[in-house]
């Protein structure tokens, strides 16, 4: 059998990632099964190489899996509907932001670094053949409380996790089906349209 060349072994694996965003779905409905610590280990490590202004590294990854602490975080959740086994908290650690000078109150880049590490870990939760889904409406004193966190982290984001239950898709009403690549972009110019292949 013929080895791959260099060129054909890059363009599966850009493939094989493209198709793990294009398929990802948020899931809000999960079974009772646990998951697994080498799992939540490799999401872990997803977010691990997350990209991160100046490679400051200020967030860190809660990781709870009491359905105790679970409740009591729903509880002050609004935006957690779903019932997930897991749940992965992105969390700023204030200590390490004031000695890499970040100032929380005005850099958006901290919220930047929030985002590409939850993305990274609900695509490899999805690889998995897990399901995700975010929570950001929480109360932040009642989640630091409900976790006895220290006060010097901040949590800042809620990835929900378990094996999806069957569930039927429904859009709302009114929602826009997926758009085109062309009607998102433009090239060199605003208004300019992409060149055709």
């Amino acid at each position: 059998m013929a080895t791959a060349t260099p060129e054909q072994t890059t363009s599966q694996r850009a493939e094989v990632v493209l198709d793990v965003i294009r398929t990802r779905r948020v899931v809000r409905s999960f079974t009772d099964e646990p998951i697994s610590d080498a799992d939540l280990r490799t999401i872990l490590e997803a977010g691990r190489w997350a990209l991160s202004a100046g490679n400051r590294r200020i967030n860190k990854f809660l990781v709870v899996q009491d359905p105790k602490r679970i409740r009591l975080v729903r509880a002050v959740s609004p935006g957690m509907l779903a019932r997930p086994t897991a749940l992965i908290v992105i969390l700023t650690d204030t200590e390490k932001a004031a000695r890499e000078q970040v100032q929380l109150d005005k850099d958006l880049n901290t919220w930047i670094d929030v985002g590409t590490a939850a993305q990274n870990m609900s695509l490899m939760a999805h690889a998995l053949g897990l399901g995700s889904c975010p929570a950001t409406s929480f109360s932040r004193s009642g989640v630091a409380a409900a976790l006895a966190l220290p006060p010097t982290m901040l949590p800042e984001f809620i990835l929900q996790l378990g094996h999806p239950a069957p569930q039927q898709r429904v859009m709302r009403p009114g929602a826009s089906t997926r758009l085109p690549i062309d009607a998102l972009t433009f090239w060199e110019r605003v208004g300019q349209p992409l060149p055709r292949r």
